[in-house]
């Protein structure tokens, strides 16, 4: 059987847990999980780095499997913290044009 490098995969994998690391707010209570998953998955990718494995290993194929659907969990959180961040935007401008209305009232 061919053996294969899984960098890219682990490349990949590092990049968009970044990515979703900056996305998320530090009060959030998944920030330290992401964090150290980001962290393991750096050093993952540092051991890995010029070393092979067989493709038809069964772990080789659960992994591609997982990392693949990781990443599409990964993009899904992101939408939706970059939704949340849209909502908290909106809404912050709306709350400062009700202050400066707020300041235009007058007694009816």
């Amino acid at each position: 059987m061919p053996y294969v490098a899984i960098n890219s995969h682990l490349e990949e994998l590092v990049k968009n847990l970044g990515e979703l690391r900056i996305a998320t707010p530090v009060e959030d209570p998944s920030y330290e999980t992401i964090e150290l998953m980001y962290r393991n998955a750096s050093d993952s990718l540092e051991n890995a780095i010029g070393k092979a494995i067989d493709s038809a290993d069964q772990d080789y194929q659960e992994f591609v499997e997982g990392v693949t659907s990781a990443i599409a969990s990964i993009h899904e959180a992101q939408k939706k913290i970059e939704k949340v961040a849209k909502a908290v935007k909106l809404v912050a401008k709306v709350l400062d044009i009700a202050g400066k209305i707020a300041g235009k009232l007058i007694k009816a």
